[in-house]
């Protein structure tokens, strides 16, 4: 067998440093033009060179590295990845470790130009599968299904052109109404995201069909939603909904995520009301927000580590993927009850502040 050629042979043949080199190879594109990352690709390949451990496309099929990659949505990075697909990425992990499987991460969404997608280097050549978790935008979800590798869509959907994997928000909205309706509460606010929209969208319409079961509904007033689904946001829409309150006063307060409900639980603190007495604050999630910090908070979701695996399972089994069947996954929803929700007040009128 022919010796395989070293990062230092690359460096001196192209005229490049060696460190450049082993950027380049180690998958690293950000700071690094184009044509250079794909000259020292491309030069690597032609020449037989493999990382250590891993073995290109072109060598013995049986003795490669398996390896499934994945992006996240926009804007999203790993440096901010979500609390939600950090547990996703976790059950992935969990799962494709169990099946001797690598996991590698491709970049987030707005790392590249739907254009340049089919362009990605050994990466295309070496994955099994790949995921996206979070929605993106059509144009980004039609260039990684060029790139014609199994295919699954976690926490988003787009049915007839790839495999799904979600949380049934229907089923969650009505655990959370059915605990808050039990303990007393008539009256509800719900604080949202304008981002992703479609999950946010479910949520929405599933707490209002919950409601009707139980005769009751959302008013718009009490309707309080912003661009993002953080704390900072939540605590603003608190803020706002507490500087104007409606009459009746909501007692049950139903968040878009755990995050945001954190930041409706430091306004609520703030303003000097009780919680789990004058209101009570639950969320969709079940994840370590709700948790790991106190007062916890009680939620209903689908365990995002479920959602990870199942998704790697539908990318690792070829089966699933022969004659374009596609397969759309909804989990059900696992209910909490914590600190965060109480018995309602006896009245429904406006708390002294």
């Amino acid at each position: 067998m022919a010796k395989k050629i070293s990062q230092s042979k690359i460096a001196a043949e192209l005229g490049v440093s060696q460190s450049l080199v082993s950027i380049v190879l180690n998958g690293r594109r950000e700071g690094i033009a184009q044509k250079t990352y794909e000259r020292i690709w491309n030069f690597a390949l032609q020449h037989g060179y493999s990382p250590k451990g891993m073995r290109m496309a072109g060598e013995d099929q049986a003795q490669r590295v398996r390896t499934v990659g994945y992006f996240l949505r926009s804007p999203l990075r790993l440096a901010n990845k979500s609390n939600f697909f950090s547990h996703i990425t976790q059950g992935l992990h969990d799962y494709l470790q169990e099946q001797h499987v690598n996991m590698v991460f491709l970049g987030s969404e707005m790392d590249f130009d739907p254009e340049e997608m089919h362009r990605i280097g050994w990466q295309k050549q070496l994955l099994q599968g790949i995921i996206i978790m979070g929605e993106v935008e059509p144009a980004f979800l039609a260039a990684v299904r060029e790139l014609d590798k199994p295919l699954v869509y976690i926490s988003a959907r787009s049915p007839g052109l790839c495999h799904s994997v979600n949380s049934n928000e229907y089923d969650a909205a009505e655990k959370l109404v059915d605990h808050l309706h039990g303990t007393g509460h008539r009256h509800f606010a719900y604080f949202g995201s304008r981002r992703p929209p479609s999950r946010n969208r479910d949520r929405l319409e599933g707490l209002r069909l919950a409601l009707r079961r139980h005769r009751l509904s959302l008013p718009e007033r009490n309707i309080l939603v912003d661009e993002d689904g953080e704390r900072k946001e939540g605590y603003r829409l608190a803020e706002k909904l507490l500087a104007a309150p409606p009459d009746p006063f909501p007692t049950a307060w139903i968040c878009v995520n755990g995050l945001m409900a954190r930041g409706v639980l430091s306004q609520v603190y703030q303003a000097g009301l009780a919680l789990a007495g004058d209101v009570s604050i639950a969320a969709f999630d079940n994840t370590r927000v709700c948790s790991e910090e106190l007062p916890g908070i009680t939620g209903a979701s689908a365990v995002p580590e479920e959602l990870g695996r199942e998704a790697g399972r539908i990318v690792l089994h070829s089966e699933l993927h022969e004659d374009h069947q596609l397969l759309d996954v909804v989990l059900p929803s696992r209910f909490t009850h914590r600190e965060s929700t109480g018995p309602a007040p006896a009245a429904t009128s406006i708390p002294s502040m």
